[in-house]
């Protein structure tokens, strides 16, 4: 019997075709799915990172600054402006009675250093209220967007980044960490030239920040007193320092009086150093052309022989929000002005109920610690989900757009050591 032969089957038949063609999809979707999560991860890991590394930074710069608030030297300032004869001085006063006696110049208000501590409250950011942040941040109206209209050094020019809607202000005055022993000192019989020696180790660590020190204060432990430095000479090689100051008689353009009897220190008793005077203000600024929020730092200054105040403001960490401070008052602020410090802390206030009132000196000479909160985002979308609850700052809820950025909340109280027992 002849068989027919039959040809070998070639290929694949339609059913095995499809059935592969189900496993690579399902294959391939399963690597896509394995992809994006793992993407979705890494970015959410990186949002997370960059808003924890911002917290840390603005924290830091935040503290390290207020826990100089009412540094003057030996003692703190409560005890040189409360006494029934005041032990500081100012050579910038026109009066040196009176604090407000300044000269007429821009930013001569950086100068009060009588007035340490300062804030400035965002309308509607109080404990219980509710803080909407848009897409975008919006720049605050300097006459209506917190409580009291922000001074002339704190409002901004063109081009410079402008204080946020709905977030707080911070002015810190103080003398700085980094001093320097003085070794002589000769003033002329009419108080208006004055020749110091001082430490040159301790000087270069007074530069430390990039600053030229022109604002500084000399002081010891029975008073103290800022001034502007004409002309400093440095030899080098941690050698002494020659700082010249004019002063008096329409001679300088900041040192409007003279040296007087209160200013007499024996550098004989070891106990005297100069430090540099630091005026400075925090605040939350749109950065950029992209709009972006971020913490600024406006820093004053007036290098030695310089005419006017220089204002610089520097970007410190990208991606705050918003910044919330509250105030612990001394229990004393109640019976201003007979009230003495106790460095009992009995209240937390926002600048706006400072007792007597948010604009006095009195009253904020009695804050002795500084409650502050940040929310602080992410640069770039994250992945992260919408809140199903809003945030809260300090007792002030935010609502935030959803739009993916990963956004953290950093809380921290500040003992202003200084103050704590009104010494």
């Amino acid at each position: 019997m002849t068989r027919t032969p039959r040809n070998a089957q070639a290929g694949l038949s339609l059913v095995e075709l499809m059935v592969a063609i189900t496993l690579s999809i399902v294959l391939v979707l399963g690597l896509v799915q394995v992809f994006a999560a793992s993407r979705a991860s890494y970015v959410m890991a990186q949002g997370m990172a960059r808003a924890q590394e911002g917290g840390r930074f603005a924290v830091e710069y935040l503290q390290r600054d207020a826990r100089m608030v009412g540094h003057m030297g030996c003692v703190n300032d409560q005890s040189h402006l409360m006494s029934s004869l005041p032990s500081f001085g100012q050579l910038f006063l026109t009066d040196r009675t009176n604090f407000e006696s300044l000269p007429a110049r821009t930013y001569t208000n950086a100068l009060r250093f009588d007035f340490a501590l300062r804030g400035y409250e965002a309308k509607g950011t109080g404990p219980g209220d509710t803080l909407s942040l848009g897409a975008t941040p919006v720049a605050g109206a300097p006459d209506g967007d917190w409580v009291e209209a922000l001074p002339g050094l704190l409002r901004v020019g063109a081009g410079e980044p402008a204080p946020v809607k709905g977030s707080d202000l911070l002015l810190i005055r103080s003398l700085s960490a980094e001093s320097a022993q003085v070794s002589s000192l000769t003033v002329s019989a009419d108080g208006s030239e004055a020749t110091m020696l001082v430490d040159g180790t301790g000087w270069a660590s007074m530069k430390r920040n990039g600053v030229q020190p022109g604002l500084l204060a000399i002081a010891d432990c029975r008073g103290a007193t800022t001034f502007h430095v004409d002309s400093v000479k440095e030899p080098g090689g941690g050698a002494n320092v020659t700082l010249t100051v004019i002063a008096g008689g329409g001679k300088s353009e900041f040192n409007r009086s003279a040296f007087n009897l209160r200013d007499s220190i024996d550098p004989a008793l070891m106990q005297v150093r100069v430090y540099r005077a630091d005026s400075l203000a925090y605040y939350v600024g749109v950065s950029g052309a992209e709009a972006m929020p971020a913490l600024y730092r406006m820093r004053f200054t007036a290098a030695p022989g310089a005419t006017a105040i220089q204002r610089d403001i520097e970007e410190l960490v990208p991606g705050v929000e918003t910044l919330q401070l509250l105030y612990g008052q001394d229990n004393s602020a109640k019976k201003i002005p007979a009230g003495v410090p106790t460095g009992y802390i009995d209240a937390q206030v926002t600048a706006s109920n400072i007792l007597p009132n948010a604009s006095g000196r009195e009253g904020w000479q009695r804050v002795g610690s500084i409650k502050l909160g940040m929310m602080i985002r992410s640069n770039d979308p994250a992945m992260a989900a919408q809140r199903s609850e809003a945030p809260s700052v300090l007792g002030v809820k935010v609502s935030a757009p959803d739009d993916q950025r990963y956004r953290g909340v950093y809380e921290t109280n500040v003992a202003l050591r200084n103050r704590l027992f009104g010494n």
